[in-house]
């Protein structure tokens, strides 16, 4: 992942908070998918996309309330908001006041910066990992999907959530817990199983290929995160690699959570 282009992203961002801003765009600038790109800003970031679109766009509404005599309206359309009465809920969601006290209230300004990326964001730790080929897996899941990043992961959730009350959950960590995150035609699927099958599971096929392997030694959701992030922003830097963006995998043991990056030939 090269930051140059991500730092190109954030400029065109940062030159149409007042435009609508396509996804689809954002990723060719990058030259990845528009799920890859979600992922990646996420592991980098900690925030979603989204997320930073919406705060910049606040940030520099709060700016122009402050110095020019503008409209809350007018800022609320400006800003692509609905309405302005969904413009003042998030604003104040995000500054604890709304449009109007902003306006009128002697107070510090408060802005969401923009982001840089660089090498020097990250503290850079070694980091082991196996390159295998694999042979194709069968797998027995449950799965979600959703059309957006951020949808996926309120749905990814619920689904374990789900599994932990019909008994799933125990039953696909007893034979080796696999999670398993693709993309289709700007589709996002993410399935959860083991190669045991269960009444009210679907056959799901792990393909054959090469594979880069991290350990994470743990099972905490902030330690899978954190190696994630690791990946993303120090592995892929320093390798020739090519990966599939489109398609990655956990498998979940006793005591620990082992990440499968499939690679391209």
């Amino acid at each position: 992942m090269n930051f140059e282009y991500l730092n190109n992203m954030i400029k065109y961002i940062e030159e149409n908070l007042t435009e609508n801003i396509e996804y689809k765009k954002l990723a060719q600038i990058v030259g990845v998918s528009e799920y890859a790109l979600q992922r990646i800003f996420i592991f980098l970031t900690n925030i979603s996309l989204s997320e930073y679109i919406r705060k910049r766009r606040l940030s520099k509404a709060f700016e122009e309330l402050k110095t020019t005599d503008v409209k809350i309206i007018d800022l609320a359309i400006k800003y692509k908001y609905d309405s302005q009465i969904s413009f003042a809920r998030a604003f104040k969601a995000m500054f604890g006041m709304t449009p109007s006290e902003c306006k009128t209230t002697i107070m510090e300004y408060k802005q969401f910066p923009i982001i840089t990326f660089n090498s020097n964001n990250n503290v850079c730790e070694e980091l082991k990992y196996e390159i295998k080929e694999i042979n194709q897996i069968k797998l027995y899941c449950i799965q979600t999907c959703a059309k957006t990043h951020d949808d996926l992961l309120y749905n990814i959730r619920k689904l374990y959530s789900d599994a932990e009350d019909n008994g799933l959950y125990k039953k696909f960590n007893e034979n080796g817990m696999y999670g398993i995150s693709i993309c289709k035609e700007n589709e996002y699927l993410y399935y959860v199983g083991s190669e045991e099958e269960y009444e009210n599971t679907i056959e799901l096929i792990i393909p054959s290929g090469k594979y880069a392997i991290f350990s994470v030694n743990s099972r905490e959701q902030k330690d899978i995160v954190k190696k994630e992030k690791m990946i993303y922003s120090q592995w892929l830097q320093s390798t020739n690699y090519d990966i599939d963006y489109e398609f990655n995998f956990e498998l979940y043991t006793k005591d620990n959570c082992y990440l499968y990056i499939k690679l391209k030939r």
